[in-house]
């Protein structure tokens, strides 16, 4: 199959949503965008992948070529190119998933950090939640855990607010002392960029 199609106007990152199509490859412009096989399913039925980056270096403002080969049943009626506006960010970081170093940071004193950064142009302009402690759950759908500094937000807030990325430091002196002594931390932090 091929097909004529203009780029979309603006800077946010276009996808191909391939969630009509079984399983093939495709190109844009004679740049292959990759092989799709959409039988891959999560836990929950759902396809593992249905969106496709198409990098704005292989687009021209209009008369792009999509050229696709279906080796199943697909229907290419239902293809869609997007635009990707990224308007949140989260990090979750743990004394039990510390960032990969070669040495241990425990020994060598390094500390796991949230490093959050909103896309090019952006700022972050709202801190959504913030917890260090035991916060429940992950950057999907997270809550409050039993053991929580009282001064999260606040601290999160002095160090990210107005700023296009930040660095907050998974540790008890950056706020305000232990809350909870002798139970495994972690920081969970969800900002809003604009």
């Amino acid at each position: 199959m091929q097909s004529i199609f203009d780029a979309p106007k603006g800077d946010d990152p276009v996808t191909l949503n391939l969630g009509s199509m079984g399983k093939g490859e495709v190109w844009v412009n004679g740049q292959s965008i990759g092989r799709f096989w959409l039988s891959f399913h999560t836990p929950q039925g759902v396809p593992s992948q249905t969106w496709y980056n198409v990098p704005r270096s292989f687009l021209k403002p209009k008369d792009n070529v999509l050229v696709l080969f279906e080796e199943e049943i697909g229907n290419p009626l239902g293809i869609t190119i997007d635009t990707i506006s990224i308007t949140k960010v989260c990090a979750h970081v743990a004394d039990s998933n510390p960032p990969p170093v070669i040495n241990s940071w425990r020994k060598h004193g390094r500390r796991p950090k949230v490093q959050l950064s909103c896309p090019q142009g952006r700022k972050i302009s709202k801190i959504l939640f913030a917890s260090f402690g035991n916060p429940i759950g992950d950057c999907d759908d997270y809550d409050i855990g039993l053991c929580h500094s009282s001064n999260s937000k606040a601290i999160v807030e002095k160090a990210c607010l107005g700023k296009s990325k930040c660095t907050i430091a998974h540790s008890s002196k950056k706020f305000g002392g232990d809350p909870c002594p002798g139970i495994s931390k972690s920081l969970l932090v969800d900002v809003q960029c604009k």
